[in-house]
């Protein structure tokens, strides 16, 4: 095979390089790449190939020194293609890695005392392992949090304590766990930071609920647990006991989820008439009442958001809901019982075009309901007028 230029080899090979058996052979192959890799290193500059050589970094015979090609082939390409450069490194390069790994705990790295103590939100994700000397350290520097979300809070109690302690100004707190976990040391600590906090949420975290009559200035309640659902009769009237003694006269946004509707309905009637946005989800078991639709039609004037469970039995308290909360925009409902799916869903449409609210714009509804055809026409014929 007759000697072609570097650049012409590297055409050929891109061409051919998912082709072998078209290639003349392997040793040409090779003898030609070697001639190609001769010519680049020899166009290197007299002091790199010194330094290359005394670092050890590539592998350069002596007489690479001192031949000279006869012609400058890199002048003569056009392209230097990425694969090339790689198959030169593997050829040239000598790979004799180290590496060092050193670990530190958060709060010795350079700078992070700084760094913590102008550091205003701070979430703690559920993936991340606490650990109550980590905390106690953090604390001493991380002063300043008013946003603070903790996942798996049940680890670390004690340094979670002086944490959520050392805070100046804490507003808002949530607290989550995957399943029910009992932390009832925390209610103290929570109790003592009541004054500033005007957001709180739990989820699945169990806590004595003295502390809830210490919430007056919520803005925002998140409550989910289903513990109090599983025939805990002494929990739940100690619950019973602190809620109906609490007031949330600053209530805008409440959230529950798997709570009883006694409760629920309590955390309502104590918002004294404030509350903007409600969202209830509960099972699809979970038997509402005509007190709980009661209770929003008559506390809640000023409501503009209503996500919530029906039952069909009880629809006239959808419509009670309509005509005393005339601020109502958004509406989602989730279906609980299904008997006569089309005749009770076209109620509902019904109940929408006859006696919602001027202010109304959006109404979303799970996958389970279903609407007539007529029923859909005639709403939206309705709504139109």
């Amino acid at each position: 095979m007759s000697d072609l230029p570097g650049d012409c080899l590297i055409l050929i090979f891109y061409e051919l390089k998912y082709d072998p058996n078209s290639l003349y052979s392997s040793s040409n192959q090779s003898l030609s790449f070697n001639k190609l890799y001769d010519t680049i290193i020899y166009l290197l500059p007299t002091s790199s190939k010194q330094l290359l050589i005394e670092n050890e970094v590539v592998s350069i015979p002596t007489h690479f020194l001192n031949n000279k090609p006869l012609f400058n082939y890199i002048s003569f390409s056009s392209e230097i293609s990425t694969d090339l450069i790689d198959e030169m490194e593997s050829a040239l390069i000598k790979k004799d890695h180290k590496y060092l790994k050193k670990t530190l705990p958060l709060h010795q790295y350079p700078g992070t005392s700084t760094f913590f103590s102008r550091l205003h939100t701070l979430s703690i994700g559920k993936f991340v392992s606490l650990i109550s000397e980590k905390l106690f350290e953090m604390a001493k520097f991380c002063q300043n949090i008013e946003d603070l979300e903790i996942w798996d809070c049940g680890e670390a109690i004690p340094g979670l304590i002086k944490f959520i302690d050392n805070q100046k100004n804490l507003q808002s707190l949530a607290l989550h766990c995957h399943k029910t976990t009992m932390i009832l040391q925390l209610s103290e600590v929570i109790e003592r930071k009541a004054d500033t906090l005007i957001k709180f949420g739990i989820s699945h975290v169990l806590l004595s609920p003295k502390f809830f009559s210490s919430l007056t200035n919520l803005i925002y309640l998140k409550f989910i647990s289903r513990y109090y659902n599983n025939n805990n009769e002494q929990e739940l009237q100690e619950l019973q006991r602190c809620l109906s003694i609490a007031s949330f006269p600053n209530l805008l946004y409440l959230k529950t989820k798997y709570l009883p509707r006694h409760e629920v309905c309590m955390l309502i009637e104590n918002s004294h008439g404030n509350i903007k946005n409600i969202d209830i989800r509960n099972d699809d078991n979970f038997g509402y009442t005509k007190r709980l639709y009661k209770s929003i039609a008559i506390n809640c004037p000023k409501i503009e958001s209503l996500a919530i469970n029906i039952q069909f039995k009880n629809l006239g308290g959808i419509k009670e809901i309509f005509l005393n909360c005339t601020r109502l925009n958004i509406l989602e409902l989730y279906i609980v019982d299904i008997e006569d799916e089309e005749d009770n869903c076209d109620e509902i449409s019904n109940i929408l075009a006859d006696y919602s609210p001027k202010t109304f714009k959006i109404f979303s509804f799970n996958k389970d309901f279903i609407f007539s055809v007529d029923g859909l026409q005639n709403f939206f014929e309705k709504m139109e007028r």
